[in-house]
Parts: structure tokens; C-alpha cells; sequence
């Protein structure tokens, strides 16, 4: 008893499958004598005398000799020889892929949309890179520096990007050394809630309104702002281990408390091994030293 390779369903003793697969390997196992006959007896000559006339024909004349006629009835030959071995079926039985023809390489419509699929993917990669890297390049500069901040001064958990952000870095080992990090970090989050439970409405982050270059002078201030807090935290450094690249000067509108307009301004540097830092008020008075 036989059994479709393709549908599984059972086959009579010297028959076939009547399904898709069974019918393309059929075709697929034709022998081209087979296909050549069948154009042999819908025409008057058949496929290899034809083709003998022409051999015999550039053997005696040259190119320019042969009659348009015959031009014709060649390239009429040539063409069905095309068509008849232009049908490729797949050994899965999924069904044939046509291929269409054109002057020049044939072209695998399969392959072609298969292309277009992956060009697409590609597309779609590089989309959500560049994406990726405007977003990164935006919350690594100082703008984005700015909104984390005021993030962290209005969230219940942001004690630790708010330190992070206030303190330098040789500060924050030393904290982390010490065991006060978590601590200190705790106490600001505590801080933040019952300050939280007060507020009528959580203050909205608008937009930066103006920024402007710190001067020199305000850059060396600055230098010894985040000295004398690695100091508090007892990091072990120099003051010229503390070297600002730049600095900038923002002023950033809000919405507060209750809902109302407000601006304020801050003073946001980059340090040289630690990336951008903010200048606070409250850090200033936490840790007991003056700008």
C-alpha cells in the first residue's frame, strides 16, 4: 500500500496523488525529450531539424545572408526552448516559483521579495539606531543632564541620581567605602516622600528657557565647589584633581507645587573623568561648606 509523500493520502496500485506537490513532481520529472515532443507535434518541422537548417544555413552564408524569415522562426525556437525550461519547482512541494523573463539575467521573483524583505529589515535597524543614539546623546549632555535632575528632586526614589548627579566621583567611592552611600541616599528618599505627601500637584518639567557659557572665574569657583565636597566626603584628592572641561548656565521653567509657572537656574559642568555634574544648594548645606 502506497502513501502520498506530500498529503499522506493513500494511493491505488499504479496511480497518483491528485494533490499540489504530487502534480509539480510530476511535472518536475518530465523529461525535456518528453516536453520537446509535445512542441514537436504542434508544429510542422520538428525542434531539431530546424535547428539543423540553421547550422546548415551559417555553414554555407554568413550572418547578413540569412532571410528575416528565418531571424524570426529562430528567435521564435530559442524563446519556446526558454519557456518550456522556465518553470522551477521546488523539492518541498510548496508550489512553483515563476520566473519571469526579461532581456538580460532572468530574475527569481522569489529571491527578489525575499531582497526587498531583507533591505527592509535593514532599513528598520538602522531607523531604530539612529534612534538609539540621539536618545543616548541627549540624556548624556547637559539638557539631558538638567531634566534628570529635576527628576530626582521630584521623585520619591531619586536620592541616588541626585547624589550621583551633586557629588564627584572620588565623593561617591568614598561615601560607598565608608557605608554612608545607601544611607544618605535613604535619607533623601524619605525626605522626598514626606515633602511629596504635601505638595497639592507634582511639579512638570517644561522646557530650558536660556543657557549661557560660565566664564572662567565661574569655572574655577566651580573647580572648588566639587573639591570641597569630595573633601567632606574625606576622598583623598588634590584640588587639581578636579578639572571642569565646560560649564553652562541653565535656566529651566517648571510648573510647581501648585501648579504654577516657575523658573530657576543651575549651573551644570563637565568634569574631566566624570561627565556632567549640577551644582545644588541643598548638597551645599547637607555637607556643611559654602561655594
Amino acid at each position: 500500500m502506497a502513501f502520498c509523500k506530500y498529503c499522506g493520502k493513500e494511493i491505488p496500485e499504479g496511480g497518483s496523488c491528485s494533490c499540489p506537490g504530487a502534480i509539480h513532481e510530476e511535472q518536475a520529472n518530465r523529461s525535456y525529450d518528453d516536453k520537446k515532443q509535445i512542441f514537436d507535434d504542434q508544429t510542422e518541422e520538428p525542434i531539431e531539424d530546424i535547428s539543423g537548417k540553421f547550422t546548415a544555413d551559417a555553414a554555407e552564408t554568413d550572418d547578413t545572408e540569412i532571410s528575416e524569415q528565418d531571424i524570426i522562426v529562430r528567435d521564435a525556437l530559442n524563446a519556446a526552448k526558454e519557456a518550456a525550461a522556465g518553470i522551477k519547482v521546488p523539492e518541498n512541494g510548496d508550489g512553483p516559483a515563476i520566473r519571469r523573463s526579461v532581456k538580460g539575467p532572468s530574475i527569481d521573483l522569489e529571491e527578489e521579495h525575499n531582497f526587498f524583505k531583507f533591505a527592509a529589515f535593514i532599513a528598520a535597524v538602522l531607523l531604530v539606531f539612529v534612534i538609539i543614539v540621539i536618545s543616548v546623546a541627549a540624556g548624556s549632555g547637559y539638557k539631558g543632564t538638567v531634566r534628570k535632575y529635576f527628576n530626582s528632586r521630584t521623585s520619591r526614589h531619586g536620592g541616588k541620581m541626585y547624589y550621583t548627579l551633586t557629588l564627584p566621583n572620588a565623593g561617591i567611592e568614598e561615601l560607598k567605602d565608608n557605608e554612608m552611600w545607601r544611607e544618605i541616599v535613604e535619607d533623601y528618599n524619605d525626605d522626598m516622600e514626606d515633602r511629596m505627601d504635601e505638595w497639592e500637584k507634582k511639579p512638570v518639567f517644561r522646557k530650558i528657557s536660556r543657557v549661557k557659557e560660565m566664564k572662567n572665574s565661574e569655572i574655577k569657583d566651580a573647580e572648588k565647589y566639587f573639591y570641597s565636597a569630595a573633601k567632606a566626603c574625606d576622598a583623598d584628592i588634590d584640588q587639581e584633581d578636579i578639572e571642569i572641561k565646560k560649564g553652562h548656565t541653565v535656566v529651566y521653567k517648571y510648573k510647581n507645587t501648585e501648579g504654577d509657572n516657575e523658573k530657576t537656574t543651575v549651573y551644570v559642568v563637565r568634569i574631566k573623568g566624570d561627565g556632567w555634574k549640577v551644582m545644588s544648594d541643598q548638597a551645599t548645606s547637607f555637607f556643611g561648606f559654602d561655594k
